[in-house]
């Protein structure tokens, strides 16, 4: 039996999120930022049975201060 061809689309979105920091608790931007990456890949396969991957890039970290 042959397998069944699924089509698939590559949506690309770019998002910016503002985030509380606190400096004192020793992650650097850098830490912070792998770590919101994680958090939004996670809840992207949780999101959809269909979700069959996640590239995620992070483009910039600038501090509001």
């Amino acid at each position: 039996m042959e397998p069944v061809y699924t089509p698939k689309l590559t949506v690309s979105f770019a998002v910016d999120l503002e985030v509380e920091y606190d400096p004192f608790k020793g992650r650097t931007h850098e830490q912070v930022a792998a770590a919101l990456q994680e958090t939004l890949d996670n809840l992207l396969f949780e999101v959809s049975p269909k979700v069959v991957g996640v590239c995620t890039s992070i483009t910039a970290i600038e501090s509001n201060d």
